[in-house]
């Protein structure tokens, strides 16, 4: 079954409908999948169409009915840091932790996991990847479809993120080998012919402001002290 997810905040919703206007024809099929959104109150879109085989075996697949429940929020929250954080020693921050994340693939294909932070294909210094792992290959048991991703931890001042409000946060992953670094259209994202990727997004209210008291201790939102 098909489910899409829609975007619940003003700012996102323009964004998402910035990305429309890039992404067109097959590129947009590809990332985005259909957005026909009426309302401005709708959840962030998602492609998460069960797993169908493709020339390199299955298409992978995110499982977010399996996400833990404090990612699935249509609009997460990351407040960097409080004045009593900030006075600490040495001093504390918060960042987001996106943990246990699960996509099905076939055992035995190594996958490339990618993480992105407003990626627009027309803005160059936002379209490297944040963080890049692998997934390795499993040949001794054939049933273990069910892939982790590597923890990802998203901090603001990593990300260089200066400014508070939405951002996005997506993770794409495909076979190793998959990824088109030099694609004309997705630079670092696009993906070499005969390759499919799967791609899951989240839309991230960052507050870079400094704020009374402490940053949240409940996750996703995870202190840092250094």
């Amino acid at each position: 079954m098909s489910r899409r997810r829609w975007p619940s905040h003003p700012s996102l919703a323009l964004k998402l409908l910035f990305l429309l206007r890039i992404y067109r024809g097959a590129a947009l099929a590809t990332l985005l999948g259909v957005l026909v959104c009426p309302q401005i109150s709708c959840l962030i879109p998602q492609d998460i169409n069960a797993s169908t085989p493709g020339p390199h075996g299955n298409v992978p697949v995110f499982l977010s009915e399996s996400f833990p429940d404090y990612l699935l929020p249509p609009t997460l929250s990351l407040t960097r840091q409080g004045s009593v954080d900030a006075a600490m020693t040495p001093p504390c921050h918060c960042e987001l932790q996106f943990d246990q994340l699960k996509l099905e693939e076939n055992p035995d294909i190594a996958l490339e996991v990618r993480w992105y932070v407003d990626y627009d294909p027309s803005v160059p210094t936002s379209t490297p990847f944040k963080r890049k792992d692998k997934i390795d290959a499993t040949f001794n048991d054939p049933t273990q479809t069910t892939r982790v991703v590597p923890t990802y931890k998203f901090d603001a001042d990593g990300a260089g993120i200066v400014t508070s409000g939405i951002h996005i946060v997506e993770v794409v992953v495909a076979e190793v080998g998959g990824f088109n670094d030099t694609s004309p259209t997705l630079p670092f994202r696009g993906m070499n012919e005969g390759f499919t990727s799967a791609v899951y997004r989240f839309a991230v209210n960052v507050i870079v402001e400094q704020v009374l008291g402490q940053c949240p201790r409940t996750l996703p939102s995870h202190v840092v002290c250094q």
